[in-house]
């Protein structure tokens, strides 16, 4: 009796695993981008992103038209590393990932980017409930991207690069391989010619990469 007893108590502690398994496993990035709030994404509609996303699972067609009329396209659909990116008109695109916490806690990565025409981005995060969740981040500035290497070697004065990278058009993606968040800087596009021959020697030209520990981005040295 005892065996049985024990063989059902393993039954049960396997049937709850498969349970919470099939809980976290059930959150697709498809149908979480299909069934979102269209506040988030009101370029395209509910049916929008529904047939989008079913065009291209049948091989007819990566793209659909928007709420306006004009064409959207899909641009990455990755349902191993639980992301997608969609350009949702020519000056604008949504981008959506799916990443796990230390405590096993699901979030939902939003970035949406305008380029209008030097891009920049906006990032949050939500649950699968779409409440908000408070990763922490600080979007990085232009300045952040002067090597002060150069800056000693050339000894000029830096209050004049301040001044001119004051303004900072930055863009960001996610990573494919994993959870990093990665960060452009776009500013140059904005200088005229001369004040980016001016400039562009002191900066590094390299994108600046964040890594998600204990709900805090935090950037790679």
């Amino acid at each position: 009796m005892k065996k049985i007893h024990l063989h059902k108590n393993n039954w049960l502690i396997c049937i709850s695993l498969m349970l919470f398994c099939q809980n976290i496993y059930s959150q697709k990035v498809e149908d979480l981008y299909v069934k979102m709030p269209d506040i988030l994404n009101p370029t395209l509609s509910k049916q929008n992103r529904l047939e989008l996303l079913e065009y291209h699972k049948a091989h007819q067609s990566d793209s659909v038209a928007n709420r306006f009329g004009n064409q959207a396209h899909l641009i990455i659909m990755d349902t191993l590393n639980l992301q997608i990116v969609v350009k949702n008109t020519l000056s604008s695109t949504f981008e959506m990932k799916i990443m796990t916490l230390e405590d096993s806690t699901i979030v939902i990565g939003i970035i949406r980017t305008v380029c209008a025409p030097v891009c920049q981005s906006s990032i949050e995060f939500y649950d699968t409930a779409w409440n908000k969740v408070p990763l922490q981040f600080s979007m990085p500035k232009a300045i952040d991207w002067i090597n002060p290497k150069n800056m000693e070697i050339e000894k000029n004065d830096s209050r004049w690069m301040k001044n001119l990278l004051e303004i900072s058009f930055i863009s960001l993606t996610f990573s494919i391989q994993n959870q990093t968040l990665i960060a452009r800087n776009n500013t140059l596009e904005f200088l005229n010619e001369a004040e980016r021959k001016l400039i562009q020697p002191y900066l590094v030209d390299k994108t600046i990469s964040y890594e998600l520990v204990d709900r805090k981005w935090v950037r790679k040295p």
